[in-house]
Parts: C-alpha cells; sequence; structure tokens
C-alpha cells in the first residue's frame, strides 16, 4: 500500500491556530495602517486650516488698511483654532507673548533653557534646538503655568490630551507636518533636561479577558522647567497668569486633574500617577509664588 502524508488531530489543530495567528497579526497590521493613515490624514487638514487661517487674516487686516504679507502664528501669542468651516485666528492670553519668546529664542541660544545645554549634547545642533522649540511651543499653550499641568481645564478638571492632539497643534499653529518620531525625540530631550515627565494612563475595561485600555497620560512640567524659563519674575507677566486663571475659575474650570474615575467612566478609584503629580503642582506653585505679587491662589 503507497504511503501517504497523514496528520495527527494534535497536528492540524496546531496548524488551524497558527493560521489563526497569522490572521489575527495581518488584521492588527491593517488596522494600524489604517489608523495612521487617518491620523496623517487629520494633520494635514490642519495643515489647510493654518493656510486658511492665515490668508483669512491677511485678507481682513488689508481691508482695514493694514496689510501685514509677513503674518504668521508660530511664536507668536495667536493660536488658530480647529474649525475647517471657519479657519481663523485668535488671540491667547498676554502672558503667552513672553513665554513663546522664550522658546525662539532657544533657537539661536542654545544657553536659554541651562539644563538642555548641559544634558542633551543633540542640542548643539541648530535643528535639534528648532525641534524642541516648536515642540515646546505646542505643549506651552495647553499647559496651567500655575501648576505646570498640561491638559485642558474643564468643570470636572483637568483632562490630559493625547501626543496625536499635539501633532495637530503643531500644524495649526506652524503650518507643517511633524513625524511623530521626531516630535517623541523632542520629549525625549525635555525629559533628560529634567524638564518634564508624563505618567501611562492604564484603564480596564472589565471584561471577562481583562482588557486594558489607554488614555492620554498625565504630562507635567517640573519646577526646574519655570525656573529656568524665568517668565514668573517679570511682575506683570505673574499679574497676567494669575488673571487668566480668575477669568478660567470664574467660567467654572478646575486645574486639578480629572479624576480615573471620570476617565474611566465610573471606575472607582482615582489612579496614584495623578496623585504624584499633584506634588509636582504644589512645588511649581511655591516657584510661581516666589516671584509674584503676594495673592493666596490655590494650585487646584
Amino acid at each position: 500500500m503507497p504511503s501517504s502524508e497523514h496528520y495527527t488531530p494534535s497536528q492540524t489543530l496546531s496548524e488551524l491556530a497558527q493560521e489563526a495567528q497569522e490572521h489575527i497579526r495581518a488584521q492588527r497590521k491593517k488596522t494600524s495602517a489604517a489608523y495612521r493613515a487617518a491620523r496623517k490624514a487629520r494633520v494635514e487638514e490642519c495643515i489647510d486650516i493654518h493656510h486658511a487661517a492665515i490668508e483669512a487674516e491677511k485678507a481682513r487686516l488689508e481691508a482695514k488698511g493694514k496689510p501685514n504679507p509677513n503674518y504668521q502664528v508660530g511664536f507668536t501669542k495667536r493660536r488658530v483654532l480647529r474649525d475647517k468651516e471657519n479657519p481663523r485666528v485668535v488671540d491667547l492670553p498676554t502672558e503667552f507673548a513672553m513665554i513663546l519668546k522664550a522658546c525662539e529664542e532657544f533657537i539661536d541660544n542654545p544657553r536659554r533653557f541651562p539644563e538642555l545645554y548641559t544634558w542633551v549634547p543633540e542640542m548643539n545642533n541648530r535643528q535639534a534646538r528648532e525641534l524642541v522649540a516648536r515642540v515646546l511651543a505646542c505643549l506651552l499653550v495647553n499647559t496651567d503655568i500655575i501648576s505646570g499641568r498640561v491638559g485642558e481645564p474643564s468643570p470636572q478638571g483637568m483632562k490630559p490630551l493625547s501626543y496625536h492632539q499635539f501633532h495637530e497643534d503643531h500644524a495649526l499653529r506652524f503650518g507643517k507636518y511633524i513625524a511623530p518620531k521626531s516630535f517623541n525625540k523632542a520629549i525625549s530631550y525635555l525629559k533628560r533636561a529634567g524638564y518634564y515627565n508624563s505618567e501611562s494612563i492604564n484603564i480596564p475595561i472589565g471584561d471577562v479577558e481583562g482588557t486594558v485600555r489607554g488614555a492620554p497620560a498625565y504630562k507635567q512640567f517640573s519646577e526646574v522647567f519655570f525656573n529656568d524659563l524665568k517668565v514668573v519674575r517679570y511682575r506683570n507677566i505673574a499679574e497676567s497668569i494669575i488673571e487668566t486663571r480668575k477669568r478660567q475659575i470664574k467660567n467654572g474650570l478646575r486645574h486639578a486633574w480629572i479624576s480615573f474615575r471620570d476617565m474611566a467612566n465610573g471606575v472607582v478609584q482615582r489612579y496614584l500617577n495623578a496623585n504624584k503629580f499633584e506634588l509636582v503642582a504644589e512645588s511649581n506653585l511655591r516657584v510661581f509664588e516666589a516671584y509674584s505679587p503676594q495673592v493666596s491662589l490655590n494650585p487646584h
């Protein structure tokens, strides 16, 4: 009887399992590629919004008899809103003029931020400094300057923002694409200098498989950073920062980190990382108070 190829049941099951795993990997790869493409398309849309907003503002100024062909956003206290139906530029609070100017100064003056200059050799390269300056600008316009928390104040508390949102902010502010790897490189430089830190947030979904999903990380500037930034040493800037905080509080916004419970839609604990950064926020407040008018101001 001629021999033929036979498979045992265990071998067949093993092959089926392997095929299933390969199919899952292929699907994940496809999903990941589609996700990255969608993200990039959103950034490109933000670039279009930036250019449309700039042209609209130039036209408005020309109509008023005040033409400004070199009008830009960049390192100014302006911001382009995420509105493709009505692209426009709005002003940020006064203090951001000097804060963003400090970022721009770093491009040509590597000693403007001493800890970066000391601990990050890459800062000898002008291109690397420009990258850090642009990323800093995007982070700082979304930062509560009193506490150093990076996020969006809301009635529930400060909501962490994802790095994808900062990629879009970069497109809206500078009108150009930034590769996620480049953005992450700048973040690593800031961390190495002791200027910035982040803590991930993992939310258990509660299914039988124990699935965990990530939320945007808590992000925080340090006391060391604000000492080097120096802007709070100027009385008028400190007063402007306090007025901005008062306006936000009057509008019902809170600046303590939003609770883990709220972020996880009913999970009953507050994540320990938030508590850790509450201590950093208290420390930053002391730096601010050292140079600001004698006003009692709760960091929350």
